[in-house]
């Protein structure tokens, strides 16, 4: 079941470069830190690839929301290659997923260590 989105969540941004240029990739966590949501945003706006990802990103997120685990959409989308090479905007998204998990992961770490002392 879908959860439903809460008007505000935190999130980060990052900016990466990709063969198709520049891209910025959103990531929203939950009150848990976990992913929630994911946007990208190509900095040259307007060709097919925007309209690819914008349609990938929503169902992306819609899968995050539904129960989706985000380490298999980082395992999905890692290692996607292109006609341009390795370094893709797929890629990108995972890459991104994949530090916003482990900052969540060393948080944890930390909390725990503190609860310890």
């Amino acid at each position: 079941m879908k959860r439903s989105r809460p008007q505000a969540l935190p999130g980060v941004t990052y900016e990466m470069q990709t063969n198709c240029g520049k891209i910025y990739v959103t990531i929203t966590t939950d009150h848990a830190g976990i992913p929630f949501e994911t946007f990208v945003r190509f900095g040259k706006a307007g060709h097919c690839g925007a309209a690819i990802f914008d349609a990938m990103t929503k169902i992306l997120s819609y899968a995050l929301r539904s129960g989706m685990e985000p380490e298999e959409a980082v395992k999905a989308l890692a290692g996607i290659g292109c006609s341009y090479g390795k370094k893709t905007c797929m890629n990108a998204v995972a890459e991104a997923l994949r530090d916003v998990l482990d900052q969540v992961s060393s948080e944890k770490v930390v909390t725990k260590q503190a609860r310890a002392s």
